[in-house]
């Protein structure tokens, strides 16, 4: 006897079927074959050279910039980084001027006062030997060299806090980046030390936009109140500052005009916070 018995009759003799089959293997093979097919990205591929007229030498020059179309977003790290598939376009977006060493964030790179040009002249120009700038892909030495060149060109020419501390948080990313992608291949020596010179920059980012919360008006590096508020927070927790995060968090955490999605992460960090507090208490 068996589920099919009976039939025989209709011409269904010795029927062997299984009303539940396990398909485990060929789903698994399936996405095997899915992913196999998912065209492999190449970095070079995702890049244009982009023309810029130097505001300090005037001189024109081409640097690499990122297609917007050809970069998938994947998320962010707690402190906000955002995180793509395939490439790092963080690596991207530090400009550096060839000729006379000029160099800054893309979104302020054609923004300079006349102040701010002179001293650049005088203390960036005048003393710059010039670099050569790759033409297929920049490497994280590379990236991390030309926002070096951001945050200096920031301090000489005396910008706001707040972007010196945005330069500061990149720079951090950027460095975390190269830790993420070459420290399988590095020696603890060297990943302890890029792991110290990423908290420099995360430090540094932390007191600027502390100094700038109180007498700079928003929004900030393109962020609102509340936003920079949770990323001081994080910066806090990071750099084991507790009572400080605390106090940023509880001003998001009480306030109604908070996104439900902000206000989350707030309470997602107030929960680590505790964890890791009463982790070293044990």
């Amino acid at each position: 006897m068996g589920l099919f018995s009976g039939l025989e009759n209709f011409g269904f003799a010795n029927t062997d079927l299984k009303v539940y089959s396990d398909n485990t293997e060929k789903e698994v093979a399936e996405k095997k074959a899915e992913t196999k097919k998912e065209p492999v990205v190449k970095e070079e591929e995702c890049l244009f050279p982009k023309t810029h007229k130097c505001p300090i030498c005037d001189k024109e020059f081409k640097s690499l910039a990122v297609r917007a179309g050809k970069i998938r977003s994947i998320g962010q790290d707690d402190d906000l980084r955002p995180l793509y598939k395939d490439l790092d376009p963080l690596k991207y977006d530090a400009i550096v001027c060839p000729y006379c060493g000029y160099a800054a964030l893309s979104r302020y790179f054609n923004h300079v006062m006349p102040t701010q040009g002179k001293k650049l002249r005088a203390e960036v120009q005048a003393r710059f030997k010039g670099m050569q700038l790759s033409t297929d892909c920049y490497s994280y030495d590379e990236a991390i060299t030309h926002y070096k060149m951001v945050l200096m060109c920031d301090v000489v020419g005396g910008v706001k806090n707040s972007r010196k501390a945005y330069t500061c948080l990149k720079l951090a990313w950027v460095i975390r980046g190269k830790a993420e992608k070459e420290g399988p291949k590095m020696t603890p020596e060297e990943c302890d030390a890029l792991h110290k010179e990423e908290m420099e920059c995360l430090e540094h980012a932390y007191d600027g936009y502390r100094m700038a919360f109180s007498n700079e008006s928003f929004p900030m590096s393109g962020m609102d109140e509340m936003t920079v508020s949770y990323l001081l927070a994080e910066l806090a927790f990071e750099l084991e500052k507790y009572r400080e995060s605390l106090q940023m968090l509880s001003n998001i955490i009480g306030s109604n005009a908070v996104s439900p999605r902000l206000k989350d992460k707030a309470v997602d960090l107030k929960e680590r916070i505790r964890a890791q507090v009463k982790a070293e208490k044990n």
